[in-house]
């Protein structure tokens, strides 16, 4: 093979696995709950005048509003106790750790959710080794921070 045939291969390969990407994280951005925290899908399902039930927990690492919600569905079941739950939304979580580390379950970096989880914790290293990102970026960096909750250093949460 020729060295520009292989180059044309090469950048087709990494054209073809970044489309791939692109559509992997739009499907799953579609959910209004998946992958939020259950604190944050609460208030969510709150802000919409109803209840989150919790239906299944699977780990006990994290504190239950730190636990990662996996699916969900509007409650369903026939009323025995005169009460309405039209308005329930049964949550499944996940309380293991973001990712596993020695004797502490969680996802594997090598699955999608380990690798994400690598990368947010990465930046947010970086962000708090140099705040010059975050004096520039004051909006963007308190998204990310307010987003991931916890992993900015008190020095960086001061810049808002």
């Amino acid at each position: 093979m020729s060295r520009i045939s292989s180059y044309f291969v090469a950048v087709l390969l990494l054209i073809a696995s970044a489309m791939a990407m692109v559509g992997v994280g739009t499907s799953a951005a579609k959910d209004p709950y998946v992958g939020l925290t259950y604190a944050d899908a609460s208030a969510k399902i709150a802000g919409s005048h109803g209840t989150a039930v919790i239906s299944t927990v699977v780990g006990d690492v994290l504190a239950t509003d730190d636990c990662i919600v996996t699916s969900w569905r509007k409650a369903t079941y026939a009323t025995t106790d005169n009460f309405e739950h039209g308005n329930n939304y049964l949550l499944s979580l996940n309380c293991n750790a973001k990712v596993a580390a020695a004797g502490v379950p969680g996802n594997s970096i090598a699955t999608p959710e380990g690798q994400a989880q690598k990368q947010v914790e990465k930046t947010a290293a970086d962000i708090n080794r140099s705040q010059g990102w975050c004096k520039q970026h004051l909006d963007r960096c308190k998204k990310f921070c307010d987003t991931n909750s916890g992993m900015c250093s008190k020095t960086v949460m001061d810049l808002f």
